[in-house]
């Protein structure tokens, strides 16, 4: 008797959406597999939940999303397609063009939420005049996450230039701190890489070389140079960088083992999921450039087209469930960026994310925003996967500046 009295309390505590019969299942298929990421998607998820829908999570991580998109294509390949995807840079475009993903133009017009994007985002969850993909958030790609305590007992304030910032690592070296916290992935290489690119040498060079892949500026001796200054990045960082994970190397910053970490600010949900502060226990500041710029990426979700209208409905329910303001105000507090949507504020977020969205404001400004390459927002994947390849390839080898310049220029001609 006690047993079953005790078993009628549970079920009374249990979420009114857990006891009720299911409406339907979505199923997602995301690359969302550290500590902040998982726990920043169940805000979403519970979300849904309070629709009546169960969340099939389907997560494949590593390689910044490349096998979580294999996943994909095998998928799709078996007319299998999961109810939704998680979309990088031209990823979303690209199923657009196969005619894959459902047309989210009614539901766009129905809730106005075109209305609270900004411009730059619309390029990638728009297909013409189709929209094709739901974004939750605004990541910064150009920040430096540092460890405090470090900092200050090497007397290192915020670097102003990239000089100063490869002076700061060889104080950390002479202390016996691992510099900087970096992984052997190319995409890991290619934020540092890109981060110079554009500090050294602006927005408007950057866009040239990276963006409208102009032969003579990708030939430059800005970019030579950008080379010389990646080598010497290369020296602050430690011999067990292979196969190092990005979350690993943050938490080594986290730890005081390593005084700094070139990353987006998803970095800092996992600074935030330790218990750590911005400002008390780790600071957080944008890569060194002489023109303040901002590099955005965002993290968007498509689905897939189908008939039945029970998979139809549970889609909406998940389209909606992302774009609800309070839904993207939790999640970007937990995952470390700002909302997609400009009207949702970012009063009560940390010192971290006000900067960011000040930082974002201004630079809309200036004109100084521009997509992140490595995460896909600059150049389509197949000129991406070039920079990647030679970033890559330069750092954990002896290649001249020279030679990487060459095989960068070789590599985008063959690509076009």
């Amino acid at each position: 008797m006690k047993l079953i009295t005790l078993l009628a309390a549970s079920i009374s505590l249990l979420p009114v959406a857990a006891m009720a019969e299911s409406k339907g299942t979505v199923e997602g298929i995301h690359h969302w597999v550290s500590e902040s990421e998982v726990n920043a998607l169940k805000v979403i998820t519970d979300k849904l939940a309070s629709k009546g829908y169960t969340w099939q999570d389907s997560a494949v991580g590593g390689l910044s999303g490349a096998n979580a998109l294999q996943a994909l294509r095998t998928r799709l390949a078996a007319g299998n397609p999961p109810t939704t995807m998680q979309f990088l840079g031209y990823e979303g475009l690209d199923w657009a063009k196969e005619g894959v993903l459902r047309s989210l133009n009614d539901l766009y017009a129905k809730n106005g939420w075109d209305k609270a994007l900004a411009p730059q985002l619309l390029a990638f969850v728009k297909s013409d005049d189709t929209f094709i993909s739901l974004p939750i958030n605004m990541h910064r790609q150009n920040w430096v996450w540092a460890n405090k305590a470090v900092f200050d007992k090497a007397g290192i304030a915020e670097p102003k230039s990239w000089d100063e910032l490869i002076a700061a690592g060889d104080k950390l070296k002479a202390a016996g701190v691992v510099p900087l916290a970096i992984g052997d992935e190319p995409w890991q290489i290619l934020e540092v890489f890109e981060a110079i690119v554009t500090d050294v040498n602006g927005t408007e060079f950057y866009k040239k070389a990276v963006i409208d892949l102009d032969e003579a500026a990708l030939s430059s001796d800005q970019m030579v140079d950008a080379f010389d200054k990646l080598r010497k990045v290369r020296g602050l960082v430690d011999n067990g960088f292979t196969g190092r994970d990005w979350a690993v190397a943050t938490g080594m910053v986290a730890s005081g083992k390593a005084g700094m970490q070139i990353m987006g600010d998803w970095a800092k949900g996992e600074f935030l999921a330790k218990g750590m502060k911005p400002g008390e226990d780790f600071l957080c500041f944008p890569t060194p450039a002489a023109t303040p710029n901002f590099k955005f990426i965002i993290d968007a979700f498509g689905v897939f087209n189908n008939d039945d209208p029970a998979v139809i409905a549970a889609q909406e329910a998940w389209a909606e469930s992302i774009m609800d303001p309070e839904v993207q105000k939790n999640f970007n507090k937990i995952k470390g960026s700002i909302p997609a949507r400009s009207d949702v504020s970012v009063e009560d977020f940390d010192a971290c994310a006000k900067r960011s969205f000040a930082d974002r404001e201004a630079a809309v400004a200036s004109g100084n925003m521009v997509g992140g390459l490595t995460e896909g927002f600059a150049a389509p994947p197949q000129f991406s996967g070039v920079f990647s390849d030679v970033v890559g390839k330069f750092f954990v080898t002896d290649m001249s500046s020279k030679d990487a310049v060459q095989a960068l220029v070789d590599g985008i001609n063959n690509a076009r």
